[in-house]
């Protein structure tokens, strides 16, 4: 999705970018209906939903390490306001814990469905909850994930491989962003390695619709 977002023409990656922030609509409105809980009473023995979430969201189209990676941000503020009496309240954290997963499979299948209406990509095997755009070719996929190479390689180091150990290695192998770079000459050192790679805009999962005019002759 993010190298479709990446390297394809304004038209297309702006269809991606609204197929991902209703994704992110979708998984937070889930939140909010299942997991918006506050806690009262002695010992916080009583859950009182509340109205919703007090959250900014904070949308990322890169990762760290400069590869196209559309992302959101999601802060909640630890407060929300009681349904029945109007108090405000901090949230029960316990719930968003219970509930972040299937979030995690709702935004992905919502982001499926968003992306096949907009643009009629096909998909690969699902695993998790995710799967990859059809006709991306692993080896494009590997290539722009140099943030997940690092990870990778520190845990290899280390002889590790649980998932304390990947937050531990992310966090030990994170960079300072490059707040410098211009967006023009992302966008270009992108079509340059895709192009490397024998992908870009005339290799793609799927051809356009007779009623847009991309730049790609067919779907990055």
């Amino acid at each position: 999705m993010s190298l479709l977002y990446g390297l394809c023409d304004i038209a297309t990656s702006a269809a991606v970018r609204d197929a991902h922030e209703a994704a992110v609509a979708a998984a937070i409105g889930y939140l909010e209906t299942h997991a918006a809980l506050s806690r009262r009473g002695h010992g916080g023995a009583e859950r009182v939903p509340v109205t919703g979430f007090v959250a900014a969201a904070f949308r990322h189209r890169t990762s760290r390490a400069g590869d196209p990676l559309l992302h959101t941000h999601v802060l909640v503020a630890n407060v929300g306001r009681a349904v029945d009496d109007g108090a405000w309240r901090t949230l029960d954290g316990r719930s968003l814990y219970l509930h972040a997963k299937t979030a995690g499979y709702l935004y992905q299948a919502q982001l499926r469905a968003e992306l096949t209406r907009r643009l009629g990509v096909g998909w690969g095997e699902m695993g998790s909850g995710c799967a990859d755009l059809a006709g991306v070719p692993e080896q494009v996929i590997r290539a722009f994930s140099r943030r997940r190479a690092e990870i990778t390689a520190h845990m290899q180091a280390r002889g590790e491989t649980s998932a304390k150990a990947a937050q531990t290695a992310t966090l030990a192998t994170r960079t300072a962003k490059d707040r410098d770079v211009e967006p023009a000459v992302l966008g270009a050192e992108w079509l340059t390695r895709a192009a490397a790679l024998g992908f870009g805009p005339t290799r793609s999962p799927r051809s356009p619709p007779a009623s847009r005019s991309p730049a790609c002759s067919r779907r990055c």
